[in-house]
This record gives structure tokens, sequence and C-alpha cells, in this order.
């Protein structure tokens, strides 16, 4: 008996050797090359190498060395906290998946302090705490799921839950946990990872379940439109490009409606897939938004690098008890002949009913085309009336294009095309699903508008000098198109 101990005790030596010794090499190299992070990356990858150093520094026997990188990695943690949170709560990446890796990397910092009998710095409970409010309000209540805007390449450092990827729930209860002392959702299996960044006592912590409302987050430009049903939202793309690559997608709409995410946005991917299938999932043309004279937004110089990053403009947001209103402009286009620019306005009438009007302003005769994605690939399509409809659990829901005259737009609705590639989505890194993707194309002397009308059933409009009003929907809804923008008007 004595021998198997003995035994036992010297494999975990050895392992414990091991385990010390490859962390050691690994701070070692990080420290080395740690400025390349600085740099060139200034992302979640400078954030992760900061935290090896900490972890380094405090789980490893005090020496001159660990001493060095604790500090240097709490020092890095702490300024890049404030550098890559953006005050509004978004994250420097434009990405809700890095944005989640990224929590997960403080949350761990945060642990590795109070393993010190230290407290964690106030940058990184900051950054938290504005992040939580983030992402809250784009959260879909159901399931816990978000729109998969920006790059996703699967990333999630700590699984420490049964929930899918794509469920935030058990991050965000973790970081409600450490920084708040509450709980955000009702008991669940998202209560493991809150279990494991702050013990047991998360699990008893009073529960604080958030309001999810209409907000705007101008500082990077996400603009979330919710119902009086929480399960009923739309987030809304339109700010400056600040300081990272991201996908090429200004004023891309995202619809969720009672829950089911029925206009989407298509994901990344692969990132080292063939040209053809990365330009798909990155560029503006698979993305809910305008294209004109097929040219992207910006310039997709390189498979991680964009040139002359869009600039954009919100001119209005307002929010009632029976809608919400937001306008924004981008400036994409200007550069190129014509110097077109993209203004869109989103009229949400709660709970039921989006109509967006997307006009294009400038000179010259252009071609643009405008795309919608839905998440099921069997739509059906009826051309005369320019209506996709899509088959529901709830029913159906359809999405129709028309000009400014109110005359519906022919169009094509393809899912799951191989060549050119056209109608996919993903939501899972490396996999693949077809969606139907609705293209519509006119060639018009500028300005030029066209009108969608998102929503259950098959809602229509008859228009009446200048005004139109919606029909079969819950209530009619009465609106003009000024300047390129929708205004409410009386029925």
């Amino acid at each position: 008996m004595l021998d198997v101990v003995l035994a036992r005790s010297s494999e975990r030596a050895r392992a414990s050797n091991l385990v010390s010794r490859a962390l050691r090499q690994g701070a070692e190299h990080i420290e080395q090359h740690i400025d390349y992070a600085r740099l060139a990356v200034y992302n979640n990858h400078l954030i992760s190498e900061a935290l090896a150093l900490y972890a380094a520094g405090v789980l490893l026997a005090d020496t001159p060395d660990t001493t060095r990188w604790r500090g240097v990695g709490r020092s890095i943690l702490a300024e890049q906290a404030e550098r890559q949170f953006y005050p509004d709560g978004a994250y420097i990446q434009l990405s809700h998946n890095y944005h989640r890796s990224a929590l997960q990397s403080l949350l761990w910092a945060c642990v590795l302090a109070r393993a010190e009998g230290e407290r964690p710095a106030p940058t990184w409970l900051s950054a938290m705490d504005r992040s939580l409010a983030f992402l809250v309000a784009h959260q879909n209540p159901n399931d816990g799921r978000l729109p998969n805007s920006g790059p996703n390449d699967g990333t999630l450092p700590s699984v420490l839950s049964t929930c899918d990827f794509s469920d935030f729930r058990p991050t965000l209860q973790a970081v409600a946990a450490v920084v708040r002392g509450q709980r955000l959702y009702e008991p669940g299996p998202w209560d493991e990872e809150a279990a494991w960044f702050a013990g047991p006592r998360a699990l008893e912590l009073p529960l604080a379940p958030p309001l999810r409302r209409s907000i705007s987050f101008v500082h990077t430009g996400y603009h979330v439109l919710r119902g009086r049903d929480e399960s009923s939202f739309s987030s809304f793309r339109c700010g400056d490009i600040r300081d990272r690559f991201g996908q090429i997608d200004m004023l891309h709409l995202d619809v969720w409606w009672r829950g089911l995410n029925l206009l989407v946005d298509g994901g990344s991917f692969l990132y080292n897939a063939a040209a053809e299938w990365h330009d798909l999932f990155m560029r503006t043309a698979s993305h809910n938004t305008v294209v004109v004279d097929d040219r992207d937004q910006m310039l997709h110089y390189r498979r991680f690098k964009n040139l002359y990053w869009t600039r954009a403009q919100l001119l209005g947001f307002e929010d009632g008890p029976e809608h919400a209103l937001c306008t924004g402009e981008h400036y994409g286009f200007a550069r190129h002949p014509g110097r077109c620019v993209h203004r869109r306005s989103v009229l949400f009438v709660k709970d039921d009913l989006w109509v967006v009007a997307d006009t294009i302003r400038g000179t010259g005769t252009h071609r643009v085309k405008l795309h919608w994605l839905a998440s099921d690939p069997a739509a059906r399509y009826d051309a005369a009336a320019g209506r996709m409809t899509v088959d529901t659990p709830l029913g159906p829901f359809s999405v129709t294009v028309l000009d400014e005259r109110a005359g519906p737009v022919a169009g094509s609705v393809v899912s799951g095309a191989e060549s050119p590639p056209r109608g996919w989505t993903s939501r899972y890194y490396a996999e693949k699903q077809p969606a139907a993707s609705l293209e519509v194309e006119v060639t018009a002397s500028l300005p030029t508008t066209l009108v969608t009308l998102i929503g259950p059933g098959a809602p229509a409009v008859t228009l009446d000098r200048g005004t139109f009003t919606t029909t079969g929907t819950e209530r009619p809804v009465a609106f003009r198109i000024v300047a390129g923008a929708l205004q409410l008007a009386k029925p």
C-alpha cells in the first residue's frame, strides 16, 4: 500500500513539474514577443497573452521573473480593459463572440487576483460592467443568443457549462455575479460558469432580471429597437469604424420576431476558406444592406485587412410606446464616381412590423442591389408581389420590397448556391447551412428609394399623395419618406 502511495505522489510531483515548466517556458516566450501583440494586434490576443503572464506570476514560486510577469501582466490587462472596451460597452473587434472571449479573460484575471489576495483592477470591473449592459441589450431572452455580428471563429476559451455555444447566458451570468453581486437569469445550466468564477455563493445571489429596451450605443454605432415583447427586436449597425478589422456590414439589420432570428447575419464560416467563400461571409453583398455598382463599402485589401474604413452617422433615434425609429447613413461609396451615400431608416411598429427605407443619393445612374438573408432555406418567393415568405412555427413571416411608388420590385431568391456562393449562414465555425437570400437590383438615376416591409403574414401598403399606409397589419401605420428618411404621418 505504501508503495502505491509513494508512486502516486511521485507521479503527481512529475506532473506538477511538467506544468510548472510549461507555464514558465510559455511566459518567457510571451514576454519576448508581446510587443507584436501590443503594436500589430492589440485585441483579444494581447489580453490573453497578458493574462498568461499574470497567471505565471501568480501560480509559480516567487522569483524576480515571476514578480515581473505578475506586474507586467496585470498592468497590460488594466490598460487594455480601458482601451479595448469602448465607453458604450462595445468591444474593439466589433464582434459579439470575441467580446465574450475577452470577458472570460478578465474573469480569470479576477480569480487570479483573489488568489493573490489582491482586488481586481477597477478598469477590469468597469469594462465588464459596461460590457454586460451592451451585450444584454442585444440578447434574445428566450435562448440567450445574440445577433451573429462580426467575426466569429468559434472561440470560447473556457467551456464551463453544458449550454450551446451560441448561448451567452453562462458568461453574462458569471460577469454579473463577479461585478454586481447579482444573477441576471433564473437558475439553469448557465449557473455553472458563474460558480466556477465566483464560487458557490453565486448560486445564492439575488436575482436582478434585465429590463431590455430600445437603446442606442452611439460611440460605436450599435442600435437596438426593442418591442414591448422583449423577444421581438432588431439590431441596426450604424457608426464609424474606429480601430479594428470587422466585417463590411454598415447599415446591416438583424430582425428577431418572437424569439426567432428570421433575418440574420451570415457569420464567418472559415477564415482560411477559398477566397470566394471568405468573401461571401465577409463582404457587403451578403449582409442585410445595400451594394452600389457591385462595390463594397470598404476595400477588402487582404484576408484580415480593410482599407478606406467606412464613416457613418446616426441621424435620428427615438423610442415610444407604439414604435421605435432609427435613421442613419454611411459614406463608404462616396469615394467612387457619383459620390453615392446610402441612407437607411428603420421603423419598428411594436411588436410585429418593420418598415425599412433605403435611399441612395448622389449623381448619375447607378445599379443598386438590396439584400436580405433569411435563416430558413425553404422560403417561398412571389416575384409579382416582390415578396419572400418564410414559414415559421408561429406562422408565415414575409419580406416585401417595393419601389418609391409602392410598386413591387422583383428579384431572386437563392438558397445554398455553390457557384457562385450565395445563400448561406454559419452559426458555428467551419459549419455552414443553406439560407434564403433575397436579392433585388434596380438601375436608376439618383436619388432612388426602396421600401421593405417585414413582418408576419403579408403586410402591404397603399400610397396616396406621398403618404404610405400599411394594410394587412394589426393596425394601420402611415408614413412618408422625406429627404430619404421615414417620417410617421397621420393615417
